[in-house]
């Protein structure tokens, strides 16, 4: 079994084309056909289903061997680094999926931090749906992912790195400070048009859960209005069309003008963790490993308004 056999399929695999992996690995797309056709021989199995049109699908045997052809390229890579005695020195592309907030309002200035010391490091940054980033991390296309929801699977690893919390957000004077320095009861909600996120967002998850039972319908509001775009959110409260329930450090900046308010909801626990997540079976490339291992260590002892 070839080493760049194996790299060859784990770029198909990641980045779902032939031709995208050959351009990575600076050679022309029928080697990449080649070493991979050679893998499946050598294994005796098809590895990709090649009768869609417009993508390589992997099969079922093709997704049992990417976990070990993972590990195989990381514990080559891992070797490389530790013999060299270059490991601060890593270089390489991290892939990083993150869901909204974390992927807005954490990950910035901890990349920037993080360059200071590796420079060398590079990142492909996607900001997807809490769902979209875990199965991104399950299917090898995402290094690492940052995410406010835990969804129980054996396969992912969660490391707490963050605390945040879910607020009511109002333009300036909507409602009067001095009646709800305690929170808002959760009944001021109904008399006002929501703005919502889509359902794949952790931070309507967390809303719908907190909830009593029933009280999320569309139908116990004047109004809903659905954006997948939390900055859009954040200025439809600002000019008066609505109200939300966001995530506090989204909303810090908007708050510190004074153009919208933050009012905590009585009755409910908004609270929630930002997460790191990977997959657990992976072994992780040193840049990625660099880069969670940072990210541990810069979160250790956060608080929400630290």
């Amino acid at each position: 079994m070839d080493l760049e056999q194996i790299r060859a399929f784990v770029n198909v695999a990641s980045l779902k084309s032939f031709s995208e992996a050959a351009e990575k690995m600076f050679i022309s797309q029928p080697s990449v056909s080649v070493r991979i056709k050679a893998l499946e021989e050598e294994l005796g199995v098809v590895l990709f289903d090649r009768s869609r049109a417009r993508e390589p699908v992997l099969t079922e045997a093709g997704r049992i061997f990417l976990d070990y052809a993972y590990s195989i390229i990381n514990l080559q890579d891992d070797c490389r680094e530790k013999l060299s005695g270059q490991r601060e020195q890593a270089t390489g592309l991290v892939y990083v999926g993150a869901s909204t907030v974390p992927g807005t309002y954490l990950l910035p200035a901890l990349l920037a931090e993080f360059k200071k010391t590796s420079s060398a490091i590079d990142f492909n940054i996607n900001i997807l749906d809490t769902s979209a980033v875990l199965e991104g991390v399950l299917n090898y296309s995402c290094d690492l992912g940052f995410v406010g929801l835990i969804k129980e699977d054996e396969r992912l690893k969660y490391i707490d790195i963050a605390e945040d919390e879910l607020i009511l957000c109002t333009r300036q004077g909507l409602l009067p400070q001095a009646d709800y320095e305690q929170g808002v009861p959760v009944e001021i909600l109904f008399e006002h048009h929501l703005l919502v996120r889509e359902k794949g967002s952790a931070t309507r998850q967390l809303l719908e859960k907190q909830l009593p039972d029933s009280a999320f319908d569309i139908a116990n509001f004047p109004g809903v209005i659905y954006m997948n775009n939390l900055e859009g959110i954040k200025q439809a409260v600002k000019e008066g069309l609505g109200v939300a329930v966001i995530s506090r450090l989204s909303v810090q900046d908007l708050a510190a003008t004074g153009t919208v308010e933050l009012f905590p909801i009585r009755g409910l626990d908004l609270r929630r963790s930002l997460y790191l997540v990977h997959h657990r079976s992976r072994v992780l490339g040193g840049a990625a490993k660099m880069l969670r291992d940072f990210t541990i260590e810069r979160f250790k002892g956060y608080a929400l308004n630290s």
